[in-house]
């Protein structure tokens, strides 16, 4: 694993905090987020994770269950030799494969930074407008946010007055993380995402950011290429 993935990976755990803990085993990070996204709730591949065996892997599987939690490996760069053809044995199947993309934040970024709420739960109300999802269903997730310790923005993108866009920044270590990005519908494919994105750029380099990522599913394509 190179020093920048490294980087990264420590800034997002961070960026989006395990609401029940984390714990290493055998060089796996396990982390448990109340079944809240796959990085909280799963077991990671890190520097030195060890090849697992079945009895290993039924370990880690026991660990999940006991938390009713559904048993998810994530390996970052395709994890030890190996383990892909192993888990394979087991029944499981890839899915969601992800990227995360990186951006230079310079002094060509600076300017105006975002319009943020201050209140995770007015915020949080507005990313499930924008979403089109139940605000009662979204309890974990307003758990989390306020459980981010680090610098962070709770941003919007407003027209005539109205939420269009929301996005959430959190800045770990000069790592600009970039999470919860949704536009309305009725608004999307207008660049309003972009020039939210651009903002928070803004808002990290005057908070001493000098790198931007996210992490998008690789089968999105509509969503890489705004973020290229």
């Amino acid at each position: 694993m190179s020093e920048k993935i490294r980087a990264l990976e420590s800034a997002a755990f961070v960026s989006w905090p395990a609401l029940d803990g984390e714990e290493d085993y055998r060089g796996w990070r396990l982390r448990y987020g109340r079944g809240y996204t796959k990085r909280a709730n799963s077991a990671n591949s890190q520097d030195g994770a060890m090849l697992l065996g079945a009895g290993q892997i039924a370990e880690v599987e026991s660990r999940y269950a006991q938390r009713k939690l559904p048993r998810i490996f994530r390996l970052v760069g395709g994890g030890p030799d190996g383990m892909d053809t192993m888990l394979a044995q087991r029944g499981y199947q890839q899915v969601d494969r992800s990227l995360v993309m990186t951006r230079a934040i310079t002094a060509l970024d600076e300017g105006a930074g975002p319009d943020v709420i201050d209140d995770a739960g007015i915020w949080l109300a507005e990313f499930a407008q924008c979403n089109g999802q139940p605000l009662a269903r979204q309890d974990t997730h307003l758990q989390m946010l306020r459980a981010i310790r680090a610098d962070c923005a709770l941003a919007v993108e407003r027209r005539n007055g109205e939420v269009v866009c929301v996005a959430l920044g959190v800045i770990v270590d000069g790592h600009l993380g970039i999470f919860d990005m949704v536009t309305a519908p009725q608004h999307r494919r207008q660049g309003l995402a972009g020039k939210l994105c651009k903002k928070l750029f803004a808002w990290g380099r005057a908070r001493g950011a000098h790198a931007a990522y996210l992490q998008v599913v690789a089968a999105n394509r509509r969503a890489l290429a705004l973020y290229e």
